[in-house]
């Protein structure tokens, strides 16, 4: 794996993508939501045909840490397959697994070691797309803006389609009813290729459970097409053993 596309996966590989509850304020950061992770929790992302699991390793006062593993769709099976068990098993097949810290009150990557190269990594602050993402400031979206269900109605008619929402599932398990506040932001110009591209991301209005702290729908706008990274599994209470060695 490049070390480009590592950067790019360290975020939904995080980007650990959060209950925000109901928003009291129409501004947001998601390195402030960071606070309600706990060891055990995970997601899994699912991006450019590969899968990425975020799981919460530890949290240490003002500290994550949170390990990375990716693996191609095509190595897992469509039926019967747990990722519980996959990840119990040494994650046979997996492509890609980091580990990293992260800094809660400033929501900066501070450490990060490759698994898969067996070494210490440094991603450059330019590169560095989740701790970006982390510290944008991100507007809520009006209900008016919010992408609607079915096609438009006809000209004169009333628009009474219902607001789409993201899915949620919980250990292999839709869970229905799930309602998700829409956040939108605009990226800086870091001269990136995400430079000036619109970000929308979607979190549960509630803390039912689930790992509401993190995005479980993330689109970028202005690209060709629309690059899109969505939550296909999460849960809580996944503890494994830390192999994170000494620096």
């Amino acid at each position: 794996m490049t070390k480009k596309l590592l950067n790019l996966t360290i975020f939904f590989c995080l980007i650990f993508l959060s209950g925000t509850g109901k928003a009291a304020a129409e501004e947001m950061l998601l390195r402030n939501n960071l606070v309600r992770a706990q060891a055990g929790d995970y997601l899994v992302t699912m991006q450019n045909k590969n899968y990425t699991v975020l799981l919460i390793q530890g949290k240490q006062k003002e500290q994550l840490t949170i390990e990375e593993v990716t693996v191609p769709m095509a190595r897992i099976p469509s039926q019967a397959f747990s990722w519980r068990s996959w990840l119990a098993n040494g994650a046979p097949g997996h492509t890609c697994w980091v580990i990293y810290t992260i800094d809660l009150p400033t929501g900066t990557m501070q450490h990060t070691y490759s698994y898969t190269r067996k070494e210490w990594i440094s991603i450059p602050k330019s590169q560095n797309f989740l701790s970006t993402l982390l510290n944008l400031n991100l507007q809520q979206i009006p209900l008016n803006e919010r992408k609607k269900i079915g096609p438009p109605p006809l000209f004169g008619s009333k628009d009474q389609r219902a607001i789409w929402q993201p899915h949620l599932i919980i250990d292999g398990k839709a869970v229905q009813g799930v309602a998700f506040d829409g956040w939108r932001t605009r990226w800086p110009k870091d001269g990136s290729e995400l430079a000036d591209k619109t970000i929308e991301v979607y979190l549960p209005q509630k803390n039912e459970g689930y790992p509401s702290y993190f995005p479980y729908w993330l689109q970028i706008s202005g690209m060709l097409g629309k690059a899109k990274v969505r939550i296909v599994d999460s849960g809580s209470g996944l503890l494994l053993p830390s192999k994170i060695p000494l620096r």
